[in-house]
């Protein structure tokens, strides 16, 4: 399985485009202070600032990645520097939430990593958007079952939710090993989407590779 891209954070384009204040932007012209936030075995999750914005523009670029997004890719500076401050902003309104620049044990940049709001219930969507040399080593999976722990051990959310594409055949196998449930199909920016849903509960660390969580969208 290619750790391909699973896109569910918020579009930073077009109609959903967020607003901003001058107090959502660092104080004295100086940069987001990018803390670290999570480290796993192989990877370190740190706040986006906008010393990132190069990685960013790497990331919406590259067409292996953006072709199965159900958002906007960022493709424009001014699109990864809006990216980085309404991720500042969900840092500073939602502790434990948020997008996180991703690297490897070598300090390379591999991509980025989220714990986002979601539609008006109150859901919060896990997602990941990995580079392609970062496919198929595992990455998404360990990155996703960190921030299932968070989630659920240290936020205690009730539930996750997460979104695909219906062409992306990466992203089930990878979201049923963490225990996601079939949540039925519907639309997200206007593109159709598939949806699964994970209840605190029945988080219970990884599964076994080809093991399908039961089809259950009343959950």
């Amino acid at each position: 399985m290619h750790d391909s891209p699973v896109d569910r954070h918020p579009t930073h384009r077009g109609h959903d485009r967020p607003a901003f204040s001058k107090a959502d932007l660092p104080a004295d012209g100086r940069d987001y202070p990018a803390a670290d936030f999570l480290q796993t075995r192989r990877m370190q999750l740190a706040g986006f600032g906008f010393r990132h914005t190069l990685d960013l523009l790497q990331l919406g670029r590259e067409e292996r990645v953006t072709r199965l997004l159900l958002d906007d890719p960022i493709r424009h500076v001014d699109d990864a520097m809006g990216l980085v401050v309404w991720a500042n902003k969900l840092y500073r309104e939602r502790p434990g939430l948020g997008l996180w620049h991703t690297r490897d044990r070598r300090g390379r940049f591999i991509g980025m990593f989220s714990l986002t709001p979601s539609g008006d219930a109150g859901d919060v969507a896990i997602g990941v958007r990995l580079l392609p040399g970062a496919w198929g080593r595992g990455y998404a999976i360990e990155g996703g079952a960190a921030l299932c722990t968070h989630a659920f051990d240290t936020l205690e959310l009730p539930r996750l939710i997460a979104q695909c594409a219906p062409d992306n055949r990466s992203v089930p196998p990878l979201l049923y090993r963490l225990g996601f449930r079939d949540a039925g199909t519907g639309e997200q920016f206007g593109n159709p989407a598939l949806r699964f849903r994970l209840q605190r509960g029945d988080w219970s660390g990884l599964r076994p590779r080809g093991r399908r969580g039961r089809d259950d969208a009343s959950r």
